[in-house]
């Protein structure tokens, strides 16, 4: 490798490859962006508690735009520059897609999938979702819910969270309990 003369304004701005080389550029942000955010959307909600999966992809692609300019000299500032704003630009769009079309914003998004529906659990649809049922035992501990017939229906919403009505009390049914393994002895019985 060459040595690198610092601060070497045309190689840190514009580098050595042709001006043309910004439209493969742009082509591959979204070439890459779409493959990622598409990849995710099949992946499911598991793995996403926070993120949709498009800020998601917008994180990943900024860090990684970010990361390589700061630290390899061979890539010129205007590069990560032209990266940041596909993925933002993109990004946006997608937004706005979202708003315009509900059926771009259910196929990017997904919908709410019922968990469990009056008290007991949609074996199916946890397995859809990709969750594992200890997991899925957790995330409604972590809610505060003991047995699964304490709740009316509950949802993966598109967050990866868990959205639940209650059952009021004279509809109860009893249900599963959310005791991790071996601690279902230590559950008081059922009223």
């Amino acid at each position: 490798m060459d040595p690198i003369t610092p601060f070497d304004w045309h190689r840190m701005f514009i580098g050595e490859q042709p001006p043309l080389f910004f439209l493969e550029i742009l082509f591959r942000v979204l070439a890459i962006y779409l493959f990622a955010a598409l990849c995710l959307r099949f992946m499911g909600k598991r793995g996403q508690r926070q993120l949709s999966p498009f800020e998601f992809v917008v994180v990943i692609a900024l860090g990684s735009a970010t990361g390589d300019a700061m630290f390899y000299p061979e890539v010129p500032i205007l590069y990560a520059w032209a990266v940041v704003a596909a993925v933002v630009g993109l990004s946006g769009l997608l937004a706005k897609a979202q708003l315009w079309s509900v059926r771009v914003n259910r196929f990017l998004e997904g919908r709410p999938r019922p968990l469990i529906w009056e008290g007991e659990v949609v074996e199916e649809n946890v397995r859809k979702e990709n969750l594992r049922p200890d997991e899925f035992l957790g995330m409604l501990r972590e809610l505060g819910i003991a047995r699964t017939g304490d709740v009316r229906y509950a949802f993966l919403e598109r967050s990866g969270q868990i959205g639940y009505h209650s059952n009021d009390d004279e509809a109860r049914v009893p249900g599963v309990s959310t005791m991790p393994d071996g601690m279902d002895e230590m559950m008081p019985p059922e009223p």
